[in-house]
């Protein structure tokens, strides 16, 4: 019942008897993720075989739970106590002020299909209190058998505002700059900001643009070894590419930080609250900030949240298996790099001709290819072309490896041939939309913050337009000017010259002869002739 009711159906599947649909499920829990109705697919017989004892032996445990239910017990205390006793809660925190809530219900029923307990799943969603009603509304309706808490804290947004600084040199996105983007830093606040308790030391913190495929109790369970949290160290990219380690040298950090040391992302968090509170790491991240903030020079660039968490923790968490952070899924391009190390692990030119694979500029390629997807337990849509938003972006979605505990009907695939093997591959954004019902879209989906997100870029960039009209009028006034004032100073260079000319013949037109005033020394003769009679 919990399988199908996180997983609804369209109307038009409703003939589907509800017992076929659980049969179905127990056999293969995951291969019926999608909403379309499909034809029953092809049973060898062995599988057959082993499919009608399933079936039997699930027949008979709900006539247990059906007696069960009639002497006052309950289904989950029955599949518990076939299980054995639940672990403790494990505590889920998204931070959002988005009132598109596609993302955060797929992360949220994701999570919830691929654990094993997910009775023990407490999920904690912080946003604005304006959208706080609106919120725990719609999950209750979207995401009905799991517990979800919506959480508030104005002040503490407030707070952060005035911590925050976004500059347009950083290269970074303007909705980077929001208070959710930071209030990771500050979960234990938001979680008992109503006065409640938080009787937890282990938090996870999720991205609301991810999708998982790992059980999360994995997580939660686990020895973090002293280390106040665990991330998923990424080595593609480096210190270097997001600080300005020139910066930080002015600062005083010269031989504190190793430019070539991998970066973490913190798409994935486990927070251990008591060691976390103990390093005081979010006070760190605030200095961090403050010195962004009051530097000449951008201190980091390409991200907001990110690089102040990567220089408080410089290097100090647990390190988590990269399948827990399969990244990129939302990027439409691969770097040059990045598309190198592509074709180093296989891929020819006749698996990207396959792919629909474009070339740009100095080797990179698009769309974005994955190969983590495969195997990995949490899918990362970071980038700017996410699943809810590719069909107005109107771009090729990623291409992902298709994961190995998902069948479905592919409205687009490829299989290519990487060394020995044949992998396929299929669309990320329709791998995502498998955990959505369209229903849900229809209702989660906020069609005035769409339409104002658009807007505001088309603002931004009649700004930007305008401004840059404005410095090139401005220059072109400089440069008129520029001439003029050289055309005016030649002009008087030679108005000065021939004035000097002038002056000097006239000098020299009014100057006495160069004898003039002299006695004309008589010759001898002419003194001996004037003195005769």
């Amino acid at each position: 019942r919990q399988l199908c009711v996180l997983r609804p159906r369209s109307s038009s599947c409703c003939h589907w008897p509800s017992c076929i649909i659980a049969w179905r499920a127990a056999i293969a829990p995951r291969r019926h993720l999608g909403d379309s109705c499909r034809a029953p697919m092809a049973w060898s017989s062995g599988t057959l075989i082993t499919a009608t004892l399933a079936f039997v032996v699930l027949l008979g445990v709900l006539h247990i739970l059906h007696l069960h239910s009639h002497v006052g017990g309950s289904v989950g205390t029955a599949l518990r106590k076939a299980r054995g006793p639940l672990g403790p809660p494990i505590h889920v925190c998204l931070c959002s002020d988005d009132r598109d809530l596609r993302p955060a219900a797929v992360a949220i029923r994701s999570a919830a299909v691929s654990a094993t307990d997910p009775e023990r799943l407490i999920f904690h969603f912080i946003t604005t209190p304006e959208f706080a009603d609106s919120a725990r509304q719609l999950f209750k309706e979207h995401v009905p058998g799991v517990r979800i808490g919506v959480h508030t804290n104005a002040k503490l947004d407030e707070r952060l505002r005035g911590l925050i600084s976004w500059r347009k040199s950083s290269k970074s996105r303007r909705v980077l700059s929001s208070p959710f983007n930071f209030a990771p830093f500050y979960l234990d606040e938001y979680l008992t900001s109503e006065g409640q308790t938080l009787n937890t030391r282990r938090l996870i913190y999720l991205d609301t643009d991810t999708l998982i495929l790992g059980d999360l109790a994995d997580l939660s369970d686990m020895d973090l070894q002293g280390h106040s949290c665990a991330a998923v160290p990424y080595c593609l990219q480096r210190f270097e590419d997001y600080i300005n380690f020139e910066v930080l040298t002015e600062l005083g950090f010269e031989k504190v930080y190793d430019p070539k040391a991998c970066i973490a992302n913190r798409g994935l968090l486990v927070i251990d609250v008591p060691t976390w509170k103990a390093k005081g790491l979010t006070k760190k991240i605030e200095d961090w900030m403050r010195r962004y903030a009051t530097a000449d020079k951008d201190l980091w660039f390409g991200g907001m949240s990110q690089p102040p968490w990567l220089l408080a923790m410089n290097g100090d968490f647990f390190a988590l298996g990269e399948e827990w952070n399969c990244n990129s899924l939302g990027r439409d391009t691969m770097s040059m790099w990045e598309s190198i190390s592509l074709r180093k692990s296989g891929f020819d030119h006749k698996a990207l001709r396959v792919l629909d694979v474009k070339y740009g500029a100095y080797g990179g390629i698009s769309p974005y290819i994955v190969t983590c997807s495969s195997s990995a337990k949490l899918l990362h849509y970071n980038g700017e072309m996410k699943p809810w938003v590719a069909d107005r972006l109107r771009r090729q979605s990623p291409h992902c490896s298709l994961p190995k505990s998902i069948d479905h009907k592919w409205s687009w695939n490829r299989t290519v041939r990487i060394f020995c093997d044949d992998v396929t591959f299929v669309s990320c954004s329709e791998l995502w939309s498998l955990f959505i019902s369209q229903r849900s879209v229809g209702h989660l989906k906020d069609i005035d913050s769409e339409w104002m997100e658009e807007e505001r870029k088309w603002l931004e960039q009649k700004k930007e337009d305008r401004e840059t009209a404005v410095k090139k009028r401005k220059e072109n006034e400089k440069k008129v000017k520029d001439e003029q004032d050289r055309k005016d100073k030649e002009e008087q260079e030679k108005k000065d010259k021939e004035k000097e000319e002038k002056d000097k013949k006239k000098k020299e037109a009014m100057a006495p002869p160069s004898n003039f005033g002299r006695k004309k020394k008589k010759s001898k003769g002419t003194q001996v002739a004037s003195k005769l009679p």
